[in-house]
């Protein structure tokens, strides 16, 4: 019966789940991949508390919360051009 199968699913063209692939050390990321993603985790917290601040407390101070959080988020960017 398992014959069977097995020519039926080569006969069919049934798709087989591949095999996993590990990534290897170097996989291309690039020597900033931590600190962009540092960069990344402070720009979302920030941008948070900014908004925040923004709807429940003084308008001007969230803007300028908000202002710093994107200065972090564009030294993120910055990091992706620069490849070591």
């Amino acid at each position: 019966m398992e014959k069977i199968d097995n020519i039926a699913e080569e006969e069919v063209g049934i798709a087989k789940r591949p095999e996993r692939h590990h990534r290897k050390p170097d996989d291309g990321r690039g020597s900033f991949f931590m600190l962009r993603q540092i960069f990344n985790i402070l720009f979302m917290i920030i941008g948070v508390i900014g908004a925040y601040m923004y709807f429940k407390g003084d308008e001007a101070m969230g803007i300028i919360v908000f202002i710093i959080a994107m200065a972090f988020k564009m030294a993120e960017c910055a990091l992706r051009f620069v490849k070591k």
